[in-house]
């Protein structure tokens, strides 16, 4: 598993050109910056421009709240832009973005890590999104490869195992058909006498005439089901070639892309070559078609005289002939449909195994994203307060698998628990195997069930739609936040919205190289626990050279925390604006904070008794 984490950045400059900040030009430090200012200024806008500019993901990722953002953007940046300076160990950058993203740098947007107001709580209520900010936490790449070709596979198999079904069943006929011959055969010896000799070599004759007819008949049949796929091939191999010929034409208005439209003359040139093979071995398949329907007649017209002296040789025989004519064509027919078995299990196989190739490859990234979870996990609980737990379960969530059987088995009567048991007990590629074996067994002694209850349904779940849906289901790994509360271990779910946040904020301060922001991360929090644990941690962060940027309306981070750079931001009610900007102990800096936040004269006061206590931190 490869990380996306880029070189160590941190954001030197912020630059406003239109919407409630246009003008504004804020420069920033390496270290502790603080926004503040009354509510309405601009804080949490100004924290989001930022995060929109650098393409930083959010913890919360559902269509709702996408949409919410997008249209908080439209209201607030309009037809402006967002310049932003980073710095890097590889030099400066620039970003200049406008409202839809264009000009970010995709390769800056794992450098910065931002929760915004209220996504502490809303991170540390939804198993989702604790899973998604231990992955914005690592900055590993969470892309896994795509299923969907493990799915065709499915679909390939589940008919050639219908097909299989089908003539194996058909295959069971043989014994039957040899005991009424050999019935048969006894009597109508008992009818000729000593005529038995000449009419088996008749017999034999017309045998191996017909067997030619009817060998160059499921030639014939071969070739068709073969012309039939190249032609579908034909066709949409041609389709290909003509949207990368429309391709290439609007690559020739690129100025700077000339390896690309070089790249794609030749990608067209050999998708012409394949639609050309494809026309050749048409015409193979024509000549094959008419030299083998020739064979065919001709077998046809030789077996037509030996059948004519046959029939006047069986002549008085009456039923019992026809009956054995019947039954011996019955078992080359037979003979055929072998034939044909053995070519679908010899393909289902192959099948079976490239299908089985996808899917190890699949979970095996799913075993190597796991590891890289677990050891950021037990990284991160080493470097927070000792009652305070980051837990990975591989795989232990199977709410999407269990909502996908039972939208698979809608209108079956199968019951809420017996799928829940199901889904708690076998994974979706083990369910859908034992489906394809019909191991009704399997699945009873895995999932804990009766035999029949088992037996209905794989019945049920034995259709091509359902199996390819199970080929591409995976159960995902859980994420949760363990508070040690006295001699119990609480799970974050269990925990009140002021817990949640407290066993949140520490674990996002463990962040130790990328720049963090963070939008009043004290909502929620008493002072107590602010001081002492995220103000350290604001310090620690700042020890180390990771930078962040903070809104916030409690004087204590700022003060406490010795912030580097603090933003005063003001309002005339319709466009937002720097009042002062300076390190906190700056005259007007201290005037503003002192007046205007909550507990500011408070903050200061506290400050040599913080440092004392805490080791001289600063």
């Amino acid at each position: 598993m490869t990380s996306r984490r880029a070189d160590r950045m941190w954001v030197s400059r912020i630059r406003v050109t239109g919407g409630f900040l246009s003008g504004l030009d804020v420069p920033l430090s390496k270290g502790l910056n603080v926004v503040v200012g009354p509510r309405g200024a601009g804080k949490t806008t100004l924290l989001e421009l930022l995060r929109h500019a650098v393409g930083a993901q959010h913890a919360e990722r559902s269509k709702s709240a996408q949409q919410q953002r997008e249209a908080f953007l439209d209201a607030v940046l309009e037809a402006g832009e967002v310049v932003v300076d980073v710095e890097s160990d590889d030099g400066g950058r620039r970003l200049v973005v406008d409202v839809k993203g264009g000009g970010r740098r995709q390769d800056l947007s794992h450098s910065v890590l931002v929760l915004g107001q209220n996504e502490l709580e809303e991170i540390a209520s939804d198993a989702t999104s604790r899973l998604n900010l231990l992955d914005l936490r690592t900055g590993a790449s969470t892309d896994l490869p795509d299923r969907a070709e493990a799915a065709i596979l499915t679909g390939e198999i589940f008919e050639i195992r219908t097909e299989l079904e089908d003539r194996r069943e058909e295959s069971m006929k043989r014994a039957g058909l040899v005991a009424d011959r050999e019935l048969l055969s006894s009597q109508e010896a008992a009818l000729l006498g000593g005529s038995t000799a000449q009419l088996s070599e008749l017999r034999e004759s017309l045998s191996q005439a017909e067997e030619r007819v009817i060998q160059t008949g499921q030639d014939l049949e071969r070739i068709e089901s073969v012309r039939i796929e190249i032609a579908d091939l034909l066709v949409s191999q041609t389709r290909q070639v003509d949207r990368m010929a429309v391709i290439t034409d609007r690559a020739d208005d690129l100025p700077t892309a000339t390896a690309v439209r070089d790249v794609l003359a030749q990608a067209t040139n050999l998708s012409q070559r394949v639609v050309q093979a494809f026309q050749d071995a048409q015409t193979g398949l024509a000549a094959a078609s008419a030299e083998t329907r020739e064979e065919n007649i001709a077998a046809r017209e030789n077996a037509a005289p030996i059948r004519e002296e046959l029939e006047r040789a069986e002549a008085g025989l009456g039923q019992i002939t026809a009956q054995l004519r019947n039954i011996d064509a019955a078992v080359r027919s037979l003979d055929g449909n072998d034939v044909v078995i053995r070519d679908l299990e010899a393909r289902q196989a192959n099948l079976v195994q490239r299908r089985a190739a996808r899917l190890d490859l699949a979970e095996r990234a799913e075993e190597d994203l796991f590891d890289r979870r677990a050891e950021v996990a037990r990284s991160t609980t080493s470097q927070i307060a000792n009652n305070v737990v980051v837990v990975v379960d591989h795989l232990a969530d199977a709410s999407e698998f269990r909502n996908y059987l039972q939208e698979a088995l809608r209108g079956t009567s199968t019951r809420s628990a017996l799928i829940g048991a199901v889904a708690d007990s076998v994974l979706p590629r083990q369910l859908m195997e034992m489906v394809e074996d019909r191991d009704s067994n399997g699945l009873a002694a895995v999932a804990d069930i009766a035999v029949d209850r088992a037996h209905k349904l794989i019945e049920n779940l034995n259709t091509i739609d359902t199996l390819q849906g199970l080929t591409q289901i995976t159960l995902t790994d859980s994420v949760d936040f363990r508070l040690n509360d006295g001699s119990v271990d609480k799970s974050v779910d269990a925990l009140s919205t002021g817990q949640k946040c407290a066993v949140t904020l520490p674990i996002v301060l463990s962040e130790p190289e990328r720049t963090l922001i963070l939008d009043q991360p004290e909502d929620h929090l008493d002072n107590a626990f602010l001081v002492t644990n995220v103000v350290s941690g604001l310090i620690a962060r700042r020890q180390n050279g990771a930078q962040t940027i903070v809104a916030t309306h409690n004087a204590n981070i700022p003060v406490l925390g010795s912030a580097d750079n603090v933003i005063v931001l003001t309002s005339d009610g319709r466009v937002g604006s720097i009042d002062v900007r300076g390190p906190f102990d700056m005259d007007e800096v201290v005037d503003r904070i002192t007046r205007f936040m909550e507990g500011g004269r408070d903050a200061f006061a506290r400050r040599s008794a913080f440092y004392t206590e805490h080791g001289g931190l600063e």
